[in-house]
């Protein structure tokens, strides 16, 4: 039975065997002195501090192996923890929430919206995390896994970045400031209706005034005025009275 390494937290390895059972090893010091006693370690010109910051800065096992002349089984020991902080500074960028309009979205959704069959990388350079998005050109974001902020670090990167963010703009504010139709007066009347109207209604009044100027005085001298049915229906006192 063969067992491959998996993980290493703090001291302790997980190894998994052929049919997926996995087991753990603590790092001793007899551990340690194995592994530096390694031939295939000692006469190489090479440290596993090599082995690791070549990894880290991106490079393949196989492309490690072939810089330092030496076969990829030499240097898998040391290349496992690394493998796994690559992973795992990968997936916190990419799964880092962005903006998108009113919502948010992944940054991994942000690429592949746009470069559907881009192909993820993270890498350590002078200090400095990078992630690469590779499709049809090689985009690339420096990477803070404390603050999770990305910034694009080449032209296609800012390109693409600076696209999402005018799209996001245009966006919000078509949400913000919807387009309103003028409102329709329904069945509007005509201007020359309405004024008809009052001119007609000011003749009649000025008419029934005149006639009752016209009607004789009261028995206490004053003539009489007209009653609110006179006004309203255009009755007489003596019709009124009558009824």
């Amino acid at each position: 039975m063969e067992l491959r390494f998996v993980a290493r937290d703090a001291e302790i390895i997980t190894l998994e065997s052929d049919h997926g059972q996995r087991y753990q090893l603590p790092i001793s010091d007899e551990l340690r002195d194995a592994i530096r006693a390694n031939p295939k370690v000692q006469d190489s010109n090479f440290s596993p501090r090599e082995i690791q910051n070549l990894i880290r800065s991106g490079k393949s096992l196989e492309e490690v192996a072939s810089t330092l002349e030496v076969t990829v089984a030499a240097i898998e020991p040391f290349a496992a923890p690394i493998l796994d902080e690559l992973r795992f500074v990968l997936d916190a960028a990419l799964n880092t929430q962005v903006p998108a309009g009113s919502t948010m979205q992944s940054f991994r959704e942000l690429i592949q919206d746009q470069y559907p069959g881009s192909e993820f990388k993270a890498a350590k350079i002078d200090g400095v995390w990078l992630i690469s998005a590779t499709d049809e050109e090689e985009l690339s974001w420096t990477f803070d896994p404390k603050t999770r902020h990305l910034e694009p670090a080449n032209q296609a990167a800012g390109n693409l970045t600076r696209q999402h963010a005018s799209r996001d703009i245009i966006a919000a504010t078509a949400k913000s400031r919807p387009i309103q139709e003028p409102e329709v007066e329904q069945n509007p009347e005509p201007e020359n209706l309405e004024s008809a109207s009052v001119h007609s209604l000011v003749d009649e009044l000025r008419s029934r005034r005149n006639q009752e100027t016209a009607k004789p005085a009261t028995a206490k001298g004053r003539a009489s005025l007209p009653s609110w049915d006179e006004i309203v229906l255009g009755a007489s006192n003596s019709e009124s009275d009558t009824d």
